[in-house]
């Protein structure tokens, strides 16, 4: 999700989303018009204090200048409130808009885009980069409109003033252009850089927290330390190369702008000496130079602030225009009533991968069956599992719901047939009451207390501090992992959907839980098409129908008896198992007697 350098095609990008806002950017439009114009005034203010006000003495206009002076003030306040009020709301009002949309997008981003992505870097898209898109819009285009009206008012002021002094103040304009350009560039590249490395910087963070006990259990502190300080470092070296070419666009301009004022004061003081010009209209024509360097100045300085703005711009729509390699078809077909599932001859192929996850499966599944899947670790039952709800799509061969491909129907109305419960399960840093909820967020609180029955997880969690009120803590760490995976299955309780998906639900409890959480499965189970991967045979007691996988292909099917009958891949992955079991039943009052 890279792109080199940074495109100027982004900031016209941006400004699109002004459009929703536009009333309110025209009103702002307006106020840096009227603010920027006010400028021009005050070289004429100048000019006639000193030549009514000072050197005539005249007592009326005396009195009637500092109202009109303070009314200016006012006038302009009023205008510089409005533009930028109003400009940082739309910003706001554009990051939300922008957050909103990056968030859809990543909802509706397939698995395979997360495994290419960091979830770091992710996250510094959303977070920071969506900021310095807000400040391209309220800095950048308030500054430009703004000040750039400001320098006309101002040079046309100024020619109005004296001609034979504005030939020698702008002289040094067009000079003053060529640092801006040179250093424009540099900085493009370094902001890009810049915030590539906080991507990245983002990541090597958010792995430290999520694998802090992996890292403590392998004593990796230093290594993880040592890798995040040569990032930390990289970033650190990129943004001082960034600001010390930002630095040296306002001195340079103040140099060359320095060499103008200097030529003007020499020749205008002067020609004020010899009668040529007055006192005011020299001090006006100074006043409207003056007040003209502080607008170029900042326009000098905004091109840094430009380049950054595009760098996180380039990297938001990065984001937003990554493919969706899974879609809801444009004219999906109707969701068919029955819930059998049929795979004719599937193949399945990861691109980091050159051997085929599935090969020419064919697979039929009866409404209301319960199959299990087994086989060895990459034997591809996880991609057959992903299959169903189009987490992937085959590279060849179909998927059929009911005689239906699945690809023909709409993603949300699929899935919701679907429930799956996994090993790993994922609970969110809320209440217990909302993470069974999130099976259905209709529920009522004594439907979710039904479900945590039928679940086995009421007992536990009525010892809870606030019972399911209780806030488990990211990812239900707070909890044993029998205790999230009953919460797992009272969740998938209240979808109540047809197709279950079970994951080796029970592959990480010890044999106590497992047969608490068997039995709540068993309760999942009843009056639904099941499909179940499991390592322990043991977890599968009762099923219809035996699907043995190997190497991406189904070598084996039928019921335990006949299998082991068969005496071929099943037969041989019971022995192990049973072998395991022996050994342990055996090995047990050895450990016991010697312990004694």
């Amino acid at each position: 999700m890279k792109r080199e350098g940074v495109s100027f095609a982004n900031y016209t990008r941006v400004l699109r989303y002004l459009r929703v806002y536009r009333t309110q950017f025209v009103v702002a439009l307006i106020c840096m018009v009227a603010f920027g114009a006010s400028d021009g005034v005050v070289p004429f203010l100048g000019k006639f204090a000193l030549d009514h006000v000072f050197n005539k003495g005249s007592a009326d206009v005396l009195y009637t200048f500092p109202v009109v002076l303070v009314a200016i003030s006012l006038f302009r306040a009023l205008a510089d409130f409005g533009q930028q009020f109003l400009m940082a709301r739309i910003g706001h009002y554009v990051v939300r808009d922008i957050r909103n949309e990056m968030d859809e997008k990543v909802l509706n981003l397939g698995p395979s885009f997360f495994l290419r992505n960091s979830s770091g870097d992710i996250l510094a898209r959303v977070n920071g980069d969506v900021l310095l898109v807000r400040s391209l819009l309220t800095d950048t285009v308030a500054v430009i409109l703004r000040d750039a009206i400001r320098i006309v008012v101002l040079i046309a002021t100024a020619i109005y003033l004296d001609v034979q002094l504005a030939m020698i103040a702008f002289v040094v304009l067009p000079v003053g252009v060529l640092p801006i350009i040179r250093f424009g560039k540099r900085i493009r590249r370094l902001s890009k850089r810049g915030q590539d490395a906080i991507g990245m910087l983002g990541a090597l963070l958010n792995e430290v927290v999520v694998g802090s006990k992996v890292i403590k259990i392998f004593g990796t502190e230093e290594f993880e330390k040592k890798r995040f300080m040569e990032e930390n470092e990289r970033l650190t070296q990129t943004f001082v190369k960034s600001e010390r070419v930002r630095a040296l666009t306002g001195p340079v301009n103040e140099i060359l702008a320095s060499f103008a004022i200097a030529g003007v004061v020499l020749y205008g003081g002067l020609s004020v000496a010899r009668g040529a010009r007055t006192q005011g209209e020299f001090i006006a024509f100074l006043m409207a130079a003056f007040l003209l360097y502080d607008p170029f100045k900042k326009l000098s300085r905004i091109s840094s602030t430009v380049f950054l703005g595009m760098a996180g711009a380039s990297r938001v729509f990065e984001l937003l225009d990554a493919k969706e390699d899974i879609r809801t078809p444009l004219i999906p077909k109707a969701l068919p009533s029955g819930n059998a599932i049929t795979l004719e001859d599937v193949s399945v192929i990861y691109p980091a991968k050159e051997l085929a996850a599935l090969e020419g499966v064919n697979l039929k599944i009866e409404e209301g069956e319960k199959v299990a899947l087994v086989g060895f670790s990459g034997a591809g039952k996880s991609t057959l599992f992903d299959l169903i709800p189009r987490f992937i799509d085959p590279v060849k061969g179909r998927v059929l719901l009911d005689g239906v491909d699945v690809r023909e129907l709409e993603l949300s109305a699929l899935r919701s047939r679907i429930t799956m419960v996994s090993q790993h399960t994922f609970l969110f840093n809320d209440s217990v009451l909302n993470n069974i909820k999130y099976g259905s967020l209709q529920a009522t609180r004594t439907q979710v207390e039904q479900a945590a029955a039928d679940a086995g997880a009421l007992e536990f969690i009525e010892q809870l501090p606030l019972g399911l009120d209780t806030i488990i803590g990211e990812g239900g760490h707070s909890l044993s992992g029998g205790e999230r995976q009953r919460l797992a299955i009272a969740r998938a309780m209240l979808k109540n959907s047809p197709i279950l998906l079970l994951d080796e639900a029970t592959a990480s409890l010890d044999n106590r839980a497992e047969r608490v959480v068997q039995e709540a499965i068993e309760r999942l189970e009843k009056n639904r098409t099941s499909l179940v991967i499991a390592h322990r045979l043991s977890s599968i007691r009762g099923v219809d129908r035996i699907i043995i996988m190997k190497e991406g292909k189904i070598v084996e099917s039928g019921t335990h008896e006949r299998l082991i009958a068969m005496r071929g891949e099943y037969f041989t992955l019971y022995s192990y198992q049973f072998e395991a079991q022996t050994m342990a039943s055996e090995v047990s009052p050895t450990l016991i007697q010697a312990v004694r």
